[in-house]
């Protein structure tokens, strides 16, 4: 026994040496509070844009029920985080978001969406009718969409049948 017990000892204090001569390189963790800094130290904005994107298409494919999960609330933070901070876009939504009520998970996902197709039409990004109209065709397929269990208010069935029609554009601008 006492054999094992100091083999064991020996085995611990080598390995115990040959961890402390690994050297991991060191990861400068970036953070939301830390984004700003990040892009002035010229790190590729692409990336925060993956990942903006990922965090939208991960809202975007979450039933409205699901909204609230810790793991939607993390990519809900991050998008926000990075639209609020983003050099490159600017998100203003508009008087057309009173459609919602007061139903705050789907404006989360109107601002997944939004970010969604301006990130996907950056050569766009400077035409906000064209990014509205494209922003809305993405959230009415949302709501229109059984499995997102989205709870439809008379104006909601209004902005799905105008986007089904090819109406959208009109439907908008009679808000």
């Amino acid at each position: 026994m006492k054999k094992l017990i100091l083999t064991m000892g020996f085995l611990c204090l080598i390995s115990s040496g040959y961890c402390q001569s690994l050297q991991l390189p060191v990861i400068e963790p970036v953070t939301l509070e830390s984004l700003p800094a990040a892009v002035s130290k010229s790190i590729e904005l692409k990336d925060f844009e993956k990942a903006a994107l990922q965090a939208s298409d991960f809202i975007i494919s979450s039933p409205i029920d699901d909204l609230n999960n810790e793991e939607v609330k993390a990519s809900k933070g991050y998008l926000l985080g990075w639209m609020q901070d983003s050099p490159d876009f600017n998100f203003a939504p508009d008087h057309t978001i009173a459609i919602f009520e007061d139903n705050n998970l789907l404006m989360w996902t109107y601002m997944a969406c939004m970010a969604k197709f301006t990130i996907e039409n950056k050569d766009q990004s400077g035409n906000p009718d064209f990014i509205k109209l494209g922003t809305w065709e993405l959230v009415a397929g949302y709501i229109d969409n059984p499995g997102n269990n989205v709870p439809r208010t008379d104006k909601l069935n209004q902005l799905c049948n105008a986007y089904k029609n090819n109406q959208l554009s009109s439907f908008l601008e009679s808000l």
